[in-house]
């Protein structure tokens, strides 16, 4: 069975986030002060000493999970471990996943918002990857695909 543009979609989806969450992560671990990234004037607003934890955050989170996840999606291994979380979701262990991450950022998203604001380009352009992750996760075509294996 080839695999629907939505899946497709997805996994350009999760490469481009991937490649921002490097990004952001490299910028907050090897700057904790913000001052590379530009956002040194923030880090008064936030809840924490420097950008050390964002930037695991985004290493973890916005990079190594989605590469895990387009692995997932593009490969479709069948793993034992997951079979609890498939048969409590009714869907498959990417798809799972990728549910998760897209609920994941729109709450990072409304973190940020919260203490300093939404107006970067970078915010939006993250929301518009978030917005595209939910859909194209949840689409029929995306899902009938990993329901034929």
């Amino acid at each position: 069975m080839n695999r629907p543009v939505s899946l497709w979609i997805l996994l350009v989806t999760l490469f481009i986030l991937a490649l921002g969450g490097m990004a952001g992560a490299y910028g907050f671990l090897s700057d904790p002060t913000g001052l590379g990234m530009g956002m040194a004037g923030e880090l008064g607003q936030l809840p924490v000493p420097d950008y050390t934890l964002p930037g695991y955050f985004l290493l973890v989170v916005m990079c190594i999970f989605p590469a895990f996840l387009m692995y997932g999606l593009f490969v479709r291994p069948t793993w034992k471990v997951f079979d609890p979380l498939e048969k409590w979701s009714k869907m498959r262990w990417p798809l799972v996943g990728s549910l998760a991450l897209g609920i994941a950022l729109a709450f990072w998203l409304s973190m940020q918002a919260c203490f300093i604001g939404f107006s970067a380009p970078v915010q939006w352009f993250t929301a518009i990857l978030d917005f595209s992750i939910l859909v194209t996760t949840l689409a029929p075509a995306t899902r009938n695909y990993f329901a034929q294996s």
